[in-house]
């Protein structure tokens, strides 16, 4: 019998328009003209133009150094982040991670300001294209003596905060119900062969996604 005790959090209720405050003029200039822009066009990591305005609007930003995008490691990621499922008595099973995320677009004030800096620099409108999303993410993986295998992981982002916490409480029944403990042997056994046979890691996601919770792995939306 596998042992895993838990608790959950709800999703928060946000502002999506939150982010609207210029930010101070004798700051502005520097930062919006010679501070890098990329944006995470599928994740919810902010540069680092965003996340002078997410502070100045008095929005919390989580650090994470454990998780990255486009082999960033050293720079971990900077976003929204507040916590879903929280293990006890950690045993055979192990969350890895499990978070609900968040970015909002830039409105009001705050993105007047951006659009007036846009005029030296283009690529800041990629900021201003920003919309709003939210996601769940969970990974839960299974330690023996030799080795680790992902049971599953799954990141779905969504456009508003009712079907966030509609497809969260989903996630949760099923795992309440017990009954997904018994797939864990056959996604043991298929691991063994995906990994001889050399099958696609998303392929692999999507199989264990589907077993489990009958939906795909990753199911991501556009941040522009």
């Amino acid at each position: 019998m596998f042992s895993f005790e838990y608790t959950t959090h709800l999703a928060p209720a946000v502002n999506q328009e939150i982010v609207s405050n210029p930010l101070p003029e004798d700051i502005a200039e520097n930062i919006l003209l010679f501070k890098p822009c990329h944006v995470d066009h599928e994740g919810f990591d902010l540069n680092e133009i965003e996340q002078e305005y997410y502070k100045h609007n008095n929005v919390s930003l989580t650090k994470d150094s454990t998780w990255y995008k486009d082999g960033g490691m050293e720079n971990g990621t900077n976003a929204i982040i507040f916590p879903w499922f929280e293990q006890f008595n950690k045993e055979k099973l192990i969350i890895d991670h499990s978070q609900f995320v968040f970015r909002y677009p830039i409105t009001g004030e705050a993105r007047e300001q951006i659009l007036k800096y846009a005029v030296q620099r283009p690529e800041l409108l990629r900021i201003l294209s920003v919309k709003f999303k939210c996601g769940l993410d969970l990974c839960i993986d299974y330690f023996n003596d030799s080795q680790v295998d992902a049971i599953v992981h799954i990141e779905w982002d969504f456009n508003d905060v009712f079907q966030l916490r509609t497809a969260s409480h989903e996630i949760e029944n099923i795992i309440a119900q017990w009954k997904w403990i018994d797939t864990i042997p056959g996604i043991l056994r298929f691991n063994q062969l995906a990994r001889k046979k050399r099958i696609d890691a998303f392929a692999q996601a999507d199989a264990r996604s589907m077993l489990l919770f009958g939906e795909k792995s990753y199911k991501l939306l556009a941040t522009l």
